[in-house]
């Protein structure tokens, strides 16, 4: 199975240290696959995000999420419930160690689709820098 579908996926981001919140929102076609029980979607980024020139590639597992970052920036995140996960976050800017707790996990994905739900805290050397939350829909097209 794969084909392209509709992938939507919204982000907001909350930091500790001030008033700021960013809202990102994101609709794109998609490859949706399933291979040994494990769901794959792969997108390019767009303007939108800021992240122009990278490729996207998640994967979805019964209990985690891992999201990778090619191009542009350069990254590997996994979102496991209730565990820490630390990760290098490549930028045009510069690289750094990053921390990821994944505070609540939401996913209801099947061969016709489905949602993601993930809350997740995010340090940068040890010190909590935002909170965050992403969820992706992933539709088949209408035709």
């Amino acid at each position: 199975m794969e084909d392209k579908y509709i992938v939507s996926i919204k982000g907001y981001q909350s930091y500790e240290e001030d008033n700021e919140n960013t809202d990102v929102q994101l609709t794109t076609e998609a490859d949706f696959e399933k291979q040994d029980g494990v769901y794959f979607i792969d997108y390019e980024e767009s303007e939108i995000t800021g992240l122009e020139g990278t490729k996207t590639s998640i994967e979805i597992g019964s209990n985690y999420v891992s999201l990778q970052r090619n191009g542009s920036v350069n990254t590997q995140m996994l979102f496991m419930k209730n565990r820490k996960t630390s990760s290098y976050y490549n930028t045009p800017y510069g690289n750094m160690m990053i921390g990821i707790f994944t505070d609540k996990l939401n996913i209801d994905v099947s061969d016709n689709g489905g949602k993601v739900n993930v809350d997740y805290y995010l340090d940068v050397n040890n010190s909590t820098r935002s909170k965050n939350n992403f969820e992706i829909e992933i539709r088949r097209p209408n035709i």
